[in-house]
């Protein structure tokens, strides 16, 4: 009886122990990740990392690439934004748009790396489904079964 009784502490103990280390977290985030290699011939090599972080206030999306794609996703972005709104200096591609002192969204091609982050507080609704859009067109474009060469 005594043994029984020790059990049922110890579970008690252990379970309240457990419930009040639980902490809850108020920020919401998802994220979708995709690595792609394949080297199934020896010479012919591919691969891209392609993150999506969808975050209270922000919205990011980071790609890297085969260098080949290169001019595929660089000609895309200009059809997206703009050569006019490009600037470019030391062969890295910037894409920036604010309001007053605040950048709404910024969209960076450096190399075979292309990072875009959006400010979802200044950012209106068309615009993030715009991105999202984007994202999933950048998606195919990087991927393998588009480019085979």
């Amino acid at each position: 009886m005594k043994t029984i009784a020790l059990c049922i502490a110890s579970l008690v103990f252990g379970l309240l122990t457990t419930h009040a280390q639980t902490t809850e977290s108020t920020s919401k985030s998802s994220s979708e990740f995709s690595i792609t290699y394949d080297s199934d011939a020896e010479n012919k090599k591919f691969y891209r990392s392609f993150v999506v972080l969808d975050m209270d206030d922000n919205y990011r999306i980071k790609v890297k690439f085969m260098k080949h794609m290169k001019s595929k996703v660089k000609s895309y972005l200009v059809d997206q934004f703009g050569e006019q709104n490009m600037t470019v200096k030391d062969n890295t591609y910037y894409w920036v748009k604010g309001n007053e002192d605040e950048e709404v969204y910024e969209v960076k091609l450096k190399g075979n790396k292309l990072r875009i982050n959006v400010d979802k507080e200044l950012a209106s609704d068309k615009l993030m489904k715009r991105f999202i859009l984007i994202g999933k067109e950048l998606k195919e474009i990087t991927s393998q079964s588009n480019n085979n060469s």
